[in-house]
């Protein structure tokens, strides 16, 4: 692996450079049978037509590591390349002077990317070191000077970005709960950050009394003031994102291993089917208001008879709310749109305003990094979903990215998050592989 190019280790402290990003839920009748376990997109993901598997290239003074000699699956007529490698490479931002900002979670740095001319790797910068896991980063404006948010283990900071350089850090939040799902990530609008606190646990009742709060979502000023809470039983709502309307939208990474949630005279309830397990239930992409509650982890996703996986209901987990008693279904907030299980969503990014060819500029980008324990694994992969102005909702989506997964179920590479560059490529992050994918639109 090259020494040049590849960005490893931490240091003990951070160091700045000098010189240097509805309606309400149905609960299921407890009597009915399951009459669909959701379309085959459920089973395999729901590929785009006309996709084509892609060598990929390798930009000068990049090193392909895991991916040399590698392929994507890609649109008809783009190209794909390793643009950059960067270990652990997490969550990307651009800043507006179209370098990019990289989180790399464990490794424990902050990157800039800078894009260079001709078919030449960026020039790679580490802007800060020795942070706590940095997952979630965002980029915004505010009185005239451009700001940085990022989401460290157990809190969000802030920096000025001025004369390329990081300054006046400042801690909004801190002392946040760590463990289990702990990266923060972030979304900024209107001078408003938005963060998450993960669940500490898999589908434990006792989250929900933890203090500080957990499986939450919350928001606080870029002033520092007013941290209040938005919503709750969120287990794992690592992508979140502002739609077309302004309003907030979250990812959602469901519980494993669930117990079958059915009374249908089968003889599975309450029991770990694996059919069931290796469907259900479905990740989630949902619009958040305040007060919102997804009902983890009393409710999960309910998609019986519903082919397109579209505005699911909610049904009692047979464990932790077999009676109703702990939160009545009916009151969970839908999902919008339901991803196959253990899909893992991660990235999350509305494309309204980029310079992505027409076919996938009015949606949102979901990047997924896969299943850990679902046989055979669910792929990582990324996938579109379109915007409707009329109904201010998002449609089924379809699989963009895909290739990461061998027909084995082995894996190479990992995807993390899919952001629209200012050049008009979609830029992929990859954890396992340590690399940023450039993918470029045909024409």
């Amino acid at each position: 692996m090259s020494t040049t190019h590849r960005i490893t280790g931490v240091a003990a402290a951070v160091l700045l450079v000098a010189s240097v990003t509805a309606c309400t839920a149905t609960a299921a009748p407890t009597g009915a049978a399951p009459t669909s376990t959701g379309s085959s997109a459920a089973v395999t993901g729901n590929p785009a037509s006309g996709l084509r598997s892609v060598r990929l290239t390798v930009a000068d003074g990049a090193d392909a590591g895991a991916a040399s000699g590698r392929s994507l699956r890609i649109p008809k007529g783009w190209r794909a390349e390793v643009w950059a490698d960067a270990d652990g490479a997490r969550m990307a931002a651009w800043l507006p002077d179209g370098s990019m900002l990289l989180t790399t979670g464990g490794q424990g740095g902050l990157l800039r990317l800078t894009p260079r001319s001709g078919d030449r790797a960026p020039a790679v910068q580490r802007l800060a070191s020795g942070l706590d896991d940095p997952q979630g980063v965002a980029v915004t404006q505010q009185g005239g000077q451009t700001v940085v948010v990022l989401g460290e283990d157990s809190r969000i900071v802030t920096w000025r970005w001025k004369d390329a350089a990081l300054t006046d850090r400042r801690v909004l939040v801190d002392d946040l709960p760590t463990g289990g799902h702990g990266g923060k990530f972030v979304a900024v609008r209107n001078g408003i950050v938005t963060y998450d606190i993960g669940s500490g646990t898999n589908d434990s009742g006792a989250d929900r009394q933890a203090n500080p709060d957990r499986a939450v979502i919350r928001q606080i000023g870029l002033d520092g003031t007013g941290d209040t809470l938005l919503a709750t039983g969120v287990r794992n709502g690592e992508g979140i994102a502002h739609a077309p309307d302004g309003t907030l939208f979250t990812a959602v990474n469901q519980a494993d291993q669930q117990p079958y949630p059915f009374h249908d005279g089968s003889g599975k309830y309450g029991q770990r089917d694996q059919a069931y397990v290796n469907e259900h239930p479905n990740d989630q992409v949902t619009r958040i208001t305040r007060g919102a509650e997804l009902g983890w982890p009393y409710c999960v996703p309910d998609s019986r008879g519903k082919l397109d996986l579209l505005d699911l209901g909610s049904v009692r987990q047979p464990a932790n709310n077999p009676d109703g008693d702990a939160l009545d279904c009916s009151t969970v907030t839908p999902t919008m749109v339901g991803l196959p299980a253990h899909s893992a969503p991660i990235g999350f990014v509305f494309t309204r305003g980029s310079a992505l060819p027409d076919a996938y500029a009015d949606g949102a980008l979901i990047t997924t990094h896969g299943s850990w324990n679902r046989q055979p694994p669910r792929p990582p992969s990324v996938s579109y979903s379109a915007w409707d102005d009329d109904t201010r909702t998002l449609g089924q989506p379809h699989t963009i990215v895909e290739g990461f997964q061998t027909a084995s179920g082995s894996r190479w590479g990992r995807s993390v998050d899919a952001v629209p560059g200012p050049d008009g490529a979609l830029y992929v992050t990859d954890d396992a592989a340590g690399l940023v994918y450039r993918l470029t639109p045909a024409g």
